[in-house]
């Protein structure tokens, strides 16, 4: 009774019922039968809704990842299309699997851990013979040419007294085909090939430098050998890293939560927590390829959004902050500083199209505001090096936001507090909540400071354990260097949008002639060969503040053909600059990683040099600085197309 994603109501289905009945169809079922069914239904085949009482006192749902993860494994149409090992491709860079975060950074406990290989399974942080008789620990696993590779550290035997024993040399990695690998940990004791070795159980410890200290084996229980290895039971064992936010196509977009009342971070609280439920004992699902239950281990790859939220994600400041960027400490030069407390006035300023920034341009601004400032303020020359900053540390943010909540835990340290978020670029919306709730428990009371810290302390015992954002707990993410540049809200609705209405209402304005002719060119241009249908120049210009990203793409194409002669040769020459960046950055297939990239900085660059030509009022806007972030995403993550936000939006409407 039920069309994908959508959902009839009791009244709807009996008009259905109804209908079937007057067409004399036999044996309608009743409305209430209908209803036994799908419950029926809901709980063989469906997804749990589970609920949870977040930390700030709403109530939400989360559907269950680990119903979502087991109905991928045994789907026919998703499960062949699934990769569980990244990929060393060579120059090549197609998939997220083929990009340096996989593929080098991930953390390996995140990653598939075993291989199976001539009916053995050889895992991480297990010893492993290889046909040349050398023993070595492989601890990450990797697809070269359609074989199985991994990287793996040298094992050296070593006696003390009456036993022989392994010691791990961390210094010295090395790469091991598929065709190397003899006797792995199971099987050690009892193949031939290990007789005169030490035993696999017997590690000493590791050596992380040459002639440094040996430290304690902490990666595995020497004697079971991977954790992984004892909750499979013989069963194969899969990794899926996962981008949280969006995926690219609709079919497998998966909801997970929304709420009216619950902020994100608090809804992330409930996700977390089934991530670490899924850390700890894995989800079983049944795999339709292999037949057969396997055990997924899931992680997150990244996470997407657009600028505001991946900055709420980050304990970020926000775009207006005098710290503006999430990924590195840049400053803004000759910034007055206002800096709010509010959430509203950080977090989402920079995408409202009703915000004063928003509304006008840079270049429009620089013509209606030329009265120098009150304060003005003597300016130092900026640099291109001086767009990037030195790169925000993961631990140096959670450092400091406990220390904000120690602070917060004595009566008067309200406005340090403050002073510490304009001088970091660091808040936590979600730690917010907590520490106006400890300035409130003392605002009312008079009396002397000793009264005030009582009554803080008592505040404070009713607080959760974890007040800082639960970002921080997800195992292998850093959310500074995690959030890749959001391509879909930074070029199109940014550059090409800013630009756009720049275009139309200054540099064209009222001129009757030059609108006229403006929507002439646009409905005239041929744009067969760029797959797309013909263009309506009156709508592009009439309702130029009301576009969205298909109308942006086109006009950022063609703009360079229908611009020349009506807007100046520093606008038209950075529309050029932008229309040759744009198709670097939305590359799908990468065939030279190395090459694209430099070609990819090159354009970057002259795209900003000839806006800071036009006019350099346009770097007010913190997007004109996080692009320059993108080069290091593409190489980290794939293709910027992999991680924009453009088909997850697409699913609002079904939402």
């Amino acid at each position: 009774m039920h069309l994908p994603r959508s959902v009839f109501s009791e009244r709807q289905i009996d008009i259905l019922l109804w209908l079937l009945r007057v067409n004399n169809v036999d044996d309608v079922p009743s409305v209430k039968s209908v209803k036994r069914i799908e419950d029926t239904i809901q709980r063989l085949c469906g997804i749990r809704s589970i609920p949870y009482d977040g930390a700030l006192g709403h109530r939400y749902y989360v559907n269950s990842l680990a119903d979502l993860i087991q109905q991928e494994m045994m789907n026919p149409r998703v499960r062949p299309l699934l990769h569980f090992y990244p990929e060393d491709a060579g120059t090549k860079l197609n998939e997220a699997w083929q990009a340096k975060h996989w593929l080098e950074e991930l953390d390996p406990e995140l990653l598939t851990p075993v291989v199976r290989l001539q009916n053995q399974d050889f895992f991480i942080f297990e010893p492993a013979l290889l046909t040349s008789g050398q023993a070595c620990m492989p601890f990450r696993w990797f697809i070269r040419c359609k074989k199985m590779y991994a990287r793996a550290w040298r094992l050296q035997p070593v006696a003390r007294e009456m036993n022989c024993g392994w010691i791990v040399q961390q210094f010295q990695s090395f790469e091991v085909s598929e065709d190397d690998l003899l006797v792995s940990f199971k099987n050690w004791d009892s193949s031939g090939a290990t007789s005169g070795l030490p035993r696999a159980c017997h590690i000493y410890g590791i050596e992380r430098e040459l002639d440094g200290e040996l430290q304690p084996w902490t990666l595995t229980n020497p004697v079971e050998g991977n954790q992984w290895h004892i909750r499979a039971s013989g069963a194969r064992v899969y990794a899926m890293p996962i981008w949280l936010y969006s995926v690219h196509q609709e079919y497998n977009v998966h909801f997970l939560c929304t709420s009216n009342l619950a902020p994100p971070l608090e809804m992330l609280d409930g996700i977390v927590d089934q991530l670490e439920n899924a850390w700890e004992h894995g989800i079983w699902a049944w795999d339709c390829v292999h037949e057969e239950y396997v055990l997924v281990i899931l992680s997150v790859l990244a996470l997407l959004g657009d600028n505001p939220m991946q900055s709420e994600m980050a304990c970020h400041i926000g775009s207006m902050g005098k710290y503006f960027c999430r990924i590195c400490k840049v400053k803004g030069h000759g910034t007055v500083a206002k800096e709010s407390n509010s959430a509203q006035d950080t977090t989402r300023a920079e995408d409202h199209d009703n915000n004063i920034a928003e509304e006008f341009s840079g270049s429009e601004y620089e013509t209606h505001n030329d009265a120098p400032l009150k304060s003005a303020r003597k300016r130092t020359k900026e640099t291109m090096e001086e767009l990037i900053g030195e790169a925000r540390c993961k631990d140096e943010t959670v450092a400091e936001l406990k220390s904000m909540f120690v602070d917060a835990s004595t009566v008067g340290n309200q406005t340090r507090i403050k002073q510490r978020k304009t001088a970091t670029g660091i808040k936590d919306t979600f730690l917010e909540s907590f520490l106006n709730c400890l300035a409130q428990s003392y605002s009312k009371i008079r009396g002397g400071n000793s009264v005030k810290q009582e009554a803080l302390n008592r505040v404070k015992e009713t607080l959760p354990a974890n007040v800082i954002s639960p970002v921080w707990r997800v195992k292998g993410l850093d959310p500074h260097t995690d959030t890749p540049v959001e391509i879909l809200h930074t070029v199109l609705l940014g550059f090409v949008k800013y630009f756009w209405r720049d275009a139309i209402s200054i540099r064209i304005g009222q001129n009757k002639l030059k609108r006229e002719l403006l929507e002439t060119c646009l409905s005239s241009v041929n744009v067969a060969g760029l797959g797309l249908s013909n263009l309506n120049g009156h709508t592009l210009v009439q309702y130029a503040g009301s576009l969205v990203g298909r109308d942006f793409r086109a006009i950022a194409q063609i703009a360079p053909f229908v611009l020349h002669d009506l807007v100046p040769k520093d606008c038209y020459d950075t529309w050029v600059a932008l229309s040759n960046l744009m198709p670097l950055i939305w590359q799908p297939e990468i065939d030279d990683c190395t090459d694209h990239l430099n070609k990819l900085t090159v354009a970057i660059d002259n795209f900003l040099a000839c806006t800071a030509m036009w006019t350099p009022r346009w770097f007010n806007k913190s997007k004109f600085h996080i692009i320059l972030h993108v080069v290091d995403h593409i190489r980290r993550f794939g293709p910027a197309a992999l991680f924009a936000t453009e088909s997850f939006e697409s699913f609002n409407a079904v939402i």
